[in-house]
């Protein structure tokens, strides 16, 4: 829990806040005017974001997918349900980048057994992030949970399972060549 807010006191972790926050938001925000469920939720490519880098850069990406999520929700769909898609879109970061420390340890090179703890972490992240955008959305009377639920888990899921690989395997060296890969905050 310590490192969830040690980020904000080191220089290079604030700048990849930054990063994946706008990184997020500008993949985003040209997707609003294609909205699912109106007003809730759109079609999102960019949902492969905060799982690639959370795996890439920890707690520094969930409050960026996070922050980006929030920025994006200016763009056309700013509601009270934005408070839950922020807890969601950071949870969805982080519960990545946790479970890919405890099933990978070393250097990335996205074998067949990483390919798969990939899509675990997808699969997981997704469900996390869509029981709170749901059950968010239902609590305010916006929209039924199991609808959003399904739309935000299958969206999540194959976007960032299908994409992120791929990603991985063209962005991990050249991130890690610049010391930006998530050491826990040394």
């Amino acid at each position: 829990m310590r490192e969830l807010f040690a980020v904000w006191t080191r220089t290079r972790q604030i700048v990849l806040i930054a990063v994946t926050a706008a990184i997020f938001a500008g993949t985003l925000i040209p997707f609003k005017p294609i909205q699912i469920v109106p007003g809730l939720t759109e079609l999102r490519p960019a949902s492969v974001i905060p799982v690639l880098f959370g795996i890439l850069f920890g707690p520094a990406a969930a409050w960026g997918s996070a922050i980006g999520n929030l920025i994006a929700d200016f763009f056309g769909m700013l509601t009270p349900a934005s408070a839950f898609g922020f807890v969601g879109n950071f949870l969805y970061s982080y519960v990545a980048f946790r479970v890919w420390r405890v099933l990978v340890r070393g250097e990335i090179t996205m074998n067949a057994r990483q390919i798969g703890i990939f899509a675990l972490c997808a699969v997981l992240a997704s469900l996390v992030c869509a029981l709170v955008v749901g059950l968010g959305v239902q609590l305010l009377g916006m929209a039924p949970f199991h609808v959003l639920f399904f739309i935000v888990f299958i969206n999540n899921s194959v976007m960032a399972g299908v994409l992120g690989p791929i990603l991985m395997k063209l962005l991990y060296r050249r991130i890690d060549a610049m010391g930006l890969v998530y050491d826990g905050g040394r």
